[in-house]
């Protein structure tokens, strides 16, 4: 493969300034294949339910202002985004339409399956209340940072664990199908931060250049 052509993306999951950065990205590399750590699960569950529980989230943000009580209003956002469809397809997705280029839901459905099977408990109302008038730092916020400590001072504060191995392991094996299908393409892995670290090499193969989505001093 050429220089260049395997590119993976390092993105942080429900981040506001996420859909502007990876329209950014996109414009910039001009990928003939778009690959998403999404699953297909994930992303039909949101499409089924995710009005039901946004609207969940949002009846006690309305209890709570009614009774007086002070209303975390990142932990609200961070909720709703949570249930929203992911903002990795809806940019991907427009971006494919316009140029008339293939975007593939790489991730596992038992993980997300698994996960999101949860989310009845997750988002209880009493949970969803305790979000909402805790004063906890959002998790956007914390993974911004996790983030920042790790590509710019090689800190890591997370670990890559082996669910992660066995996700990358799959998706990793399904680009390589795939890249028997567009040959000489120019492949973007669009994915969590995290996934960057790939401790196994399982993306070494495809010599792919890392790019984290707020590195802004990054040029093609």
């Amino acid at each position: 493969m050429a220089e260049k052509a395997f590119v993976m993306l390092g993105v942080i999951h429900r981040d506001e300034e996420g859909p502007a950065l990876l329209k950014s990205w996109l414009d910039r590399i001009r990928p003939d294949v778009v690959t998403l750590e999404l699953s297909r699960y994930g992303v039909r569950f949101r499409r089924e339910r995710g009005e039901e529980y946004k609207r969940r989230i949002d009846r006690i943000a309305e209890r709570l202002r009614e009774k007086g009580e002070l209303c975390n209003k990142e932990n609200l956002v961070s909720l709703r985004l949570y249930m929203d469809m992911p903002y990795e397809y809806d940019v991907a997705s427009r971006f494919g339409a316009e140029h008339e280029v293939p975007v593939y839901l790489m991730d596992m459905d038992f993980f997300s399956y698994v996960k999101l099977r949860a989310v009845d408990d997750l988002l209880s109302e009493e949970n969803i209340e305790n979000a909402l008038t805790g004063a906890d730092r959002p998790i956007v916020n914390q993974e911004k940072t996790m983030a920042r400590l790790y590509f710019e001072k090689g800190i890591k504060t997370s670990s890559y664990d082996r669910e992660m191995y066995i996700r990358d392991r799959y998706m990793s094996a399904k680009i390589k199908d795939l890249m028997r299908h567009h040959r000489d393409g120019r492949f973007l892995h669009v994915c969590g931060w995290q996934h960057l670290q790939d401790p196994a090499n399982l993306y070494g193969p495809f010599n792919p250049t890392k790019v984290f989505f707020h590195d802004k001093a990054f040029c093609f």
